[in-house]
This record gives C-alpha cells, structure tokens and sequence, in this order.
C-alpha cells in the first residue's frame, strides 16, 4: 500500500505531504477557514457516534470547527444538502460502506473509529474488484452494522467492528435446548429479512454467529455436535444473504463458503446436503443479480451462476441423504433464470416445467419446517422473473410475466413484503413491454414506494433497468413522472 507521502489530493492531484485526501489549496477553495486537527476525533462522544455509524454529531462537529456550511458540506462529500441536513437531525443514517470509507478519507477521521483494517479506508475500497475468492488475505469492508469475523481459520485477519465485545460465559456443556434457540434465532431473521429486507438486523446475524463458533469448544454428544454445526451452517447462510442483500458482495461470499465448509463437516448430517445446495443456489442467485448490473451482453456473471447451479444438482445427486422436494424445485427454478439470463428460451420453458412439476410433487408433511417461505407466490414469482428475463431479449414473454408476476406481487402477505417489493419492477418492465403503459407507470410508483421503505439495497438496481426501459415512452407525462420519481431516489441512494 502507498504511503502518505504518495497520496494525492482527490481534487486537484497535488502530491500530499500529510494525511488527508486534498490539499491546502482546494481545502481553501471548499470552504475550510481552519483545517482538522490531528486528534479532532478523540472527543469521546464523537469517537461513540463513530462506533454507531452516527454521523450527524460527526457533521456538526467539523463544521462548527472548519466553518463549512452545509451546501460546502454537501459538496465535499458528494452528497446533497437536504441529506447532510437529515443526517445532522437524526433522521437518516448513512452506513454504506464506500460511503463510509468517503467520508472518512475526506473528513480525516482515523479508519479505525469506523472500524476499517488498515490505514487508508479509500485505498481498500479501490481494491474491491480484487474478488476474495482470489486472494485470500483480501481483508473486507464492513459497515458499523455488521461484525466482520475471522469465520474460516485462514481467514485471520477479519476484524471485528462490534465495540466493547463482551466475551460469552463459557459454555462446558451444550445440549439440544441450546440448539433449538439456535435454529428459532436464524427463524426469526429469515422472517424479519422476508418482511423488511436484511439490512435492519444483519449487525445482530453476525454478532449471533461470532457467538455461535464459540460454543463449538463445548462438550456434547455426536449428535448434537451434528446438530449444532448445521444451525452454525445455516446461521452464516442466512447472515450471508442479508449482506447480499445490501449488496456487500464479497462479505456475503465470505459467510456462504464458511457455512459451506461447515455443512461439509456435518456430512453425517441429513440436512447437510439440502443446506449446502441451498447455499450454492444463493451463490447463483447473486451472480444473476451481478449480471444485471453489467452490460446485457455480458453473459460471464450468468455462466459463473449456471455453473454454480449445476454444482448444486451434483451436489445434490451425489449424497447418501437426498435433498429435499423442495429444494430440487428450486434448481430447477435457479437453472431456469440462468437459462433465460443466456437468452436461451427452450432451455429456459425445459426448467420452468421441471420446477412446476417438481413442486407439485412435494408432499406438504414431508416438506421441511425451513421452507415455509416456499408459497404459491414465490413459485409463480421464480417463473414470472424466468419470463422477465427473457423479454429482455424476447418480448413476446412479456404478456405471460406480466400475467405470472402480476399473480405473484397480489399473493404474497404482509410477512413477504421485501419479496414484493423486488418483483414490482420487473412487473413494471413487461407492462411496458407489453403495451401496458398506465399499469406500468402505477406498478413503477409501487415499486418506488416500497423499495424505498426497506432496509435492502437489491432493488434499486432493478428500478434502474426500469427507468431505462421506461425511455422510449417519456413524451407521455405519466412516464416522465415516474421516471423523475425513480432518478430521484437514485440520486440519493448508493445502492
């Protein structure tokens, strides 16, 4: 990593004698009447709202010390004034990590506080790119609401951003009772991500796994051994899914290879062939939702995930405890979004109708006490998304998942509300695909409206692909309307 004296002003490119990401000059020029100080940030409540992710005490603090008014503010950290002034008043949090790390470089407040490895939170972030499946001593950027953990032992070099960690009473002994509370604990977070995204309790997932490993060092019987690093498993999945959720990607691959890892040490296990397919299926699912953030040509992030998937169905064919009904169906539905990704339509209509046929069969006594999110409304919203992703490049689906995703979107409860919320605008895309152009601009309010009211990151992108397929009809007032809905709240959203 460069040293200081390599550093560069962000703004004008002068060469830095001392820390900090600009240079006197354009300090000057941004409103500055009397720089940071080394030490500026020892105040020990600004080192607290630091450890909380509370910024507005933070902004207050540099301006009245720097003179900096709002607007300035605003400017220096690429922000507007409207929410540097709700972050002051309490009212928005700002914890996204490149943000974070943003902040930090340009306000000089010490990594550490924010609880980043290393000297330079920007010069990590550069690296993000460097996937950590790579290279394993990539040392991750995680938010104040989440605990990094040295989940894997060579992963050593994870650090913790939980202040003032209380060590857990030892445990000498564990028995069933305390895998239960386990596997209710990883319950309750599911239900809470379904309902609000994974963002709002992410920090307490990882927190709770951190104290999960612990219990590993406990006496037990072989069985509740099994038992206990399946929960363990199916804790780091969960925890990964709602870092994905709020796209921090790398993390998110971090807590799926160890729960991976884990299930594999629980082979005995019945449940550790289903659990470790599951995972690999999540795996695929993020590298769809990373194909659609790049150019629709690019087909390498859907083959990264038809390979994940067909890893899944060995995984599931090769195990003396066969998966579930359940989980073979959702092969099946996972193949058939890669398929479509590949604008491949009758392998895709092929896996449609194997996950249709697969569900069907599954017997609701036998189906496992996990799937109960496995609804008629999320089998209709896996394929109505294999015909979203189809339009795409094929139209003529757009009338069918206008009809599948239409069904999707009114059967789901309350308790499903971020799984809505995500179908809404693909819903949008193939009403106006399909001609629909007054239920595609009320769909695209929908899905701004709800989108917006989660604490998950994954949707924004998809109104992005909604705002561009929204274009070619901006001469009609309505559209134009919702299109300046959706590039507002993108303005102001780091997703």
């Amino acid at each position: 990593m460069a040293g200081p004296e390599r550093r560069r002003c962000q703004f004008c490119g002068t060469t830095l004698s001392a820390t900090g990401s600009m240079c006197g000059s354009c300090a000057r020029a941004a409103g500055f009447r009397r720089p940071i100080p080394d030490g500026f940030y020892e105040d020990a409540a600004l080192r607290a709202a630091l450890t909380r992710y509370d910024f507005g005490p933070v902004f207050t603090a540099v301006r009245q010390h720097t003179g900096l008014s709002q607007l300035q503010l605003a400017n220096l950290l690429g922000l507007s004034q409207s929410r540097v002034s709700a972050v002051e008043r309490g009212e928005r949090r700002l914890t996204h990590v490149r943000l974070a790390a943003r902040l930090a470089d340009r306000l000089r407040i010490p990594p550490h506080l924010l609880g980043f490895p290393g000297e330079s939170p920007g010069s990590v972030v550069a690296q993000e790119e460097v996937s950590w499946l790579e290279r394993r001593d990539f040392l991750t950027l995680v938010t104040a609401a989440t605990l990094g953990s040295s989940l894997h032992p060579e992963l050593s070099r994870l650090g913790s951003l939980l202040p003032g960690e209380v060590e857990p009473a030892p445990r000498p002994r564990i028995g069933a009772a305390d895998v239960d509370a386990i596997e209710a604990i990883t319950d309750g977070f599911r239900r809470s991500d379904f309902a609000h995204g994974g963002g709002l309790y992410r920090a307490a997932a990882v927190t709770q796994l951190h104290q999960v490993r612990r219990l590993e060092d406990s006496s037990c019987t072989p069985k509740i051994r099994a038992r206990l690093l399946i929960a363990l498993a199916e804790l780091a999945s969960m925890a990964g899914w709602m870092a994905y959720d709020v796209d921090d990607h790398d993390a998110a691959r971090r807590l799926w290879t160890y729960a991976l890892d884990t299930a594999r040490r629980a082979d005995d296990h019945p449940r550790a062939p289903d659990l470790a397919v599951d995972v690999l299926l999540d795996m695929a699912h993020q590298a769809l939702h990373l194909h659609s953030l790049g150019p629709v040509a690019n087909g390498a992030r859907a083959g990264e995930a038809l390979h994940l998937v067909q890893l899944a169905s060995a995984t599931a064919a090769n195990r003396r405890h066969p998966v579930s009904t359940i989980t073979q169906g959702y092969i099946f539905a996972v193949l058939g979004w890669c398929r479509a990704a590949l604008r491949e339509p009758e392998p895709t209509r092929r896996a449609i109708g194997d996950a249709q046929d697969t569900y069907a069969a599954a017997d609701p006594a036998t189906t496992p006490p996990w799937a109960w999110y496995v609804t008629d409304a999320e089998i209709t919203a896996q394929q109505g998304h294999s015909l979203y992703l189809l339009a795409l490049n094929h139209p003529e689906f757009a009338p069918e998942a206008v009809e599948k995703l239409t069904t999707a979107a009114t059967g789901y409860g309350v308790e499903y509300e971020r799984s809505r919320a995500v179908i809404l605008p693909p819903l949008a895309c193939v009403q106006f695909q399909a001609g629909d152009i007054a239920g595609a601009v009320a769909t695209g309010h929908d899905a701004v409206d709800a989108i917006t009211s989660l604490s998950s990151t994954r949707g924004y992108p998809r109104l992005r692909m909604l705002n561009t397929i929204a274009a070619p009809y901006n001469s009609r007032p309505e559209v134009a309307e919702l299109r300046e809905h959706i590039r507002g709240v993108l303005a102001t959203t780091m997703a």
